[in-house]
């Protein structure tokens, strides 16, 4: 949750600085962060659905045992 934070300052900072400099890179950066969120969402989506399928329970206290 905190990398989707610090995403989305992210592209409010850069959002903001091409308005200021009237330019479109900014915006484009914005729009291949969005992307790169998404495709992190997924990937950890993932690796929930793999843990339930195998232990059948998404208890955080039983996580350690994929170690093994």
């Amino acid at each position: 949750m905190s990398i989707e934070l610090i995403l989305n300052a992210v592209n409010i900072n850069l959002v903001a600085l091409s308005d200021q400099l009237q330019n479109l890179v900014g915006q484009v950066f914005v729009v291949f962060i969005i992307a790169v969120a998404a495709a992190e969402a997924a990937v950890g989506l993932g690796i929930i659905i793999a843990f339930y399928r195998n232990k059948e329970t998404v208890n955080i206290d039983e996580m350690s045992l994929m170690r093994w």
